[in-house]
C-alpha cells in the first residue's frame, strides 16, 4: 500500500497543476511519484528544475540514463532506461557499476562510489573520471545527477509509490 497518496487534484495550487499538466505534455502521462511529490509543491518543483536544469549538461541523455540505472540499482529501487538503445547485457553491466565502454564505465563507477560512500569519495576516484576524459564541469554533473537520482529513489521509498 503506498504510504503517501498521490496528490488530491482538486485540492492541489494551480502552480503545481500547472507543472503536472507540463509533465503530462512531455511524458505523455504523469508519474505516480510526480503526483505524490505534488503533495508538497516545494518538493515537486525542487524535482522538476533539478531534472530541467540536468537535462542541459554536457553529459549526453545515455549516460544520464545508465547513470539512473547505477544509482536505482544501488537503492534497490526499480528503474527502467528509457529512449536509449541499451542492450539487456550492458543494462545488467550499469546495475553493478560498470560499462564495456571504458568513459561510460569511470562515470557509473564513480556514481557507485558516491552512492556508497555518501559522497566522500577518494582524491583516487576524481582522478579517474578525468583520466577518463571527464572536466571539472562533468564531474560536478555527474554528481548532481547521482544526487538527483537519489533524491528520486528516496521519495519513492518513503512513499511507497506504485508505478503506473
Amino acid at each position: 500500500m503506498q504510504r503517501i497518496p498521490p496528490a488530491d487534484m482538486s485540492k492541489i495550487a494551480a502552480r503545481t497543476r500547472e507543472q503536472l499538466e507540463g509533465v503530462q505534455r512531455k511524458m505523455g502521462k504523469v508519474p505516480n511519484l510526480h503526483a505524490t511529490m505534488a503533495n508538497s509543491p516545494a518538493v515537486l518543483t525542487a524535482y522538476l528544475r533539478l531534472h530541467d536544469a540536468l537535462s542541459q549538461t554536457s553529459l549526453d541523455n545515455r549516460l544520464r540514463e545508465l547513470l539512473a540505472v547505477t544509482v536505482a540499482s544501488l537503492n534497490q529501487s526499480e528503474y527502467v532506461a528509457k529512449n536509449v538503445n541499451v542492450g539487456p547485457s550492458e543494462l545488467e553491466q550499469a546495475r553493478e557499476g560498470g560499462s564495456a565502454d571504458p568513459k561510460t564505465a569511470a562515470a557509473l563507477a564513480f556514481a557507485k562510489a558516491l552512492v556508497e560512500k555518501r559522497g566522500q569519495v577518494t582524491d583516487a576516484e576524481v582522478a579517474s573520471l578525468k583520466t577518463a576524459g571527464f572536466g571539472n564541469a562533468a564531474i560536478l554533473e555527474i554528481t548532481a545527477s547521482t544526487v538527483m537520482h537519489i533524491f528520486t529513489n528516496y521519495c519513492s521509498h518513503v512513499a511507497v509509490t506504485k508505478k503506473n
